[in-house]
């Protein structure tokens, strides 16, 4: 069982990191894109949100599964601890990007959510990255 589970921890990783990375460059494409070709574009891209979402789902479900055999010890794995906080923030994010995807759908004007969401998923992509980092270094 802890093969499956560390497969859905990998498979969720890949498909949030790669959402996040997607969005990134996704969102290097429309700064060079006219204002109402990107938001256009923006709106459409919105899809793939589902698939970080869903990576995320996958991620903490198989991790809390992984964690299992560290649960006595979890309060003295400093590395540990920064990694859950890091998954507890990246989760907020998530959902801060999420709320504000579904009001751009809503809003007249949803470059004003865009914007911020690109704010967020910057910060998103590298927390993700510090998550992967600290992740080899607890399990290495």
């Amino acid at each position: 069982m802890r093969d499956t589970m560390l497969i859905l921890h990998f498979i969720g990783l890949a498909m949030g990191v790669g959402t996040a990375f997607a969005h990134a460059f996704l969102g290097a494409a429309t700064s060079k894109m006219p204002s109402e070709e990107a938001t256009k574009f923006n709106l459409n891209t919105l899809a793939l949100s589902r698939m970080g979402n869903i990576g995320l789902v996958l991620l903490i479900v198989s991790g809390i599964y992984l964690l299992l055999p560290y649960w006595n010890s979890i309060l003295s794995l400093s590395f540990l601890m920064l990694k859950l906080v890091l998954v507890v923030v990246l989760t907020i994010l998530i959902g801060m990007i999420s709320i504000l995807g579904q009001k751009a759908l809503k809003s007249h004007q949803p470059e004003i959510q865009f914007n911020q969401m690109e704010l967020l998923g910057k910060i998103a992509l590298t927390v993700s990255i510090a998550i992967v980092i600290v992740a080899v270094r607890v399990f290495h």
